[in-house]
């Protein structure tokens, strides 16, 4: 529920079409994640204290309850997002150095969430291929997203080079880290549904978050791209890497990967709009509903990732065509 609520707020701001109030609209969305986030974690905690050995128990059995810790980091990805669209320019870089400090504390959480949950998985809760679900990607996401919060820092942040520069150097080694994890994710779920062992009920709606991690990691691609070719790496000026002379086909290269990337993540996004409507129908072709349920959160995130790109990112890296 916050993560969804979050990137709300980040695509409400960032919409090329505005209207009177609708960045207020966007800062009620961001407070509202701010809140939902703390209550939670406020529920979550206080259920750890009442009942320890339960959730113990569930995390160390229960796939789904254990990939939405990764929500965490996500959910605090969007909320430092904010920060620096809104706060930065209307306050001063002072906050830009203040969301610089929370962008390390959620690349390490985030680096926990990717490898530890990931390895809970694979030791402990190992589903096979026909137990295996779409949820197996929220750690991954949580990389993607703090590597994607790292280019938004570094382009709306106001810092100087030399605190650019290690925050891009991190955020592509956050997606060598999950993207490949991603694909791996994808190819095995892929061989699940030609098995025909197919999602039902409620978790169906979990496809969505197969499109998650690469429509954040094309995000991640492209602005940091654009960062690189700006002159991040050419003003810091040190060694063979990070020079002007490399800049430039770093750049280019990083928003041609991250366009590969959106176009996987736009298959998956259609695949599951397809795989949704499919089972409201009944057998004979009449629309029989769908039923709705917590589940159903996981269509915001990843849809609206996926609209972040045409909104903010494929504009300013010059990946549309306008007239």
């Amino acid at each position: 529920m916050p993560q969804g609520t979050g990137i709300i707020a980040v695509i409400l701001h960032q919409l090329k079409y505005q209207f009177t109030g609708l960045n207020i609209i966007s800062y009620v969305f961001w407070l509202l994640a701010i809140i939902f986030l703390t209550l939670l974690l406020a529920i979550f905690a206080l259920k750890i204290v009442i009942f320890p050995k339960v959730v113990a128990e569930t995390l160390r059995t229960e796939i789904g309850e254990t990939a939405c810790l990764a929500s965490i980091s996500i959910t605090f990805t969007s909320i430092i997002q904010m920060m620096d669209l809104s706060l930065v320019g209307a306050w001063g870089r002072g906050w830009g150095i203040a969301t610089l400090a929370l962008w390390w504390i959620n690349a390490a959480m985030a680096i926990v969430a990717c490898i530890g949950i990931t390895y809970v998985f694979m030791k402990y809760e190992a589903p096979g291929v026909r137990g295996l679900s779409p949820v197996a990607n929220l750690p991954v996401i949580a990389a993607l997203t703090a590597a994607a919060g790292g280019g938004v820092l570094c382009r709306y942040g106001e810092l100087d080079e030399g605190l650019q520069v290690p925050v891009i150097i991190v955020s592509y080694l956050l997606i060598g880290m999950a993207l490949p994890i991603a694909f791996a994710v994808a190819t095995i779920f892929m061989t699940r549904l030609f098995d025909q062992s197919s999602p039902a009920g409620t978790t169906l709606y979990q496809d969505m978050i197969l499109c998650g991690p690469w429509g954040q990691g094309s995000f991640a691609l492209q602005i940091l791209g654009d960062v690189v070719t700006k002159g991040s790496f050419a003003k810091y000026g040190q060694g063979v890497f990070l020079t002007m002379n490399a800049a430039g086909p770093i750049g280019f290269t990083s928003m041609f990967a991250g366009l590969l990337a959106w176009g996987q993540g736009t298959f998956w996004w259609v695949f599951a709009i397809i795989s949704v409507l499919h089972s409201g129908f009944n057998k004979r072709g009449e629309w029989r509903g769908l039923h709705f349920g917590l589940g159903a959160w996981s269509l915001v995130f990843p849809w609206v990732s996926q609209l972040l790109l045409d909104v903010d990112v494929a504009p300013n890296t010059g990946l549309l065509l306008t007239p």
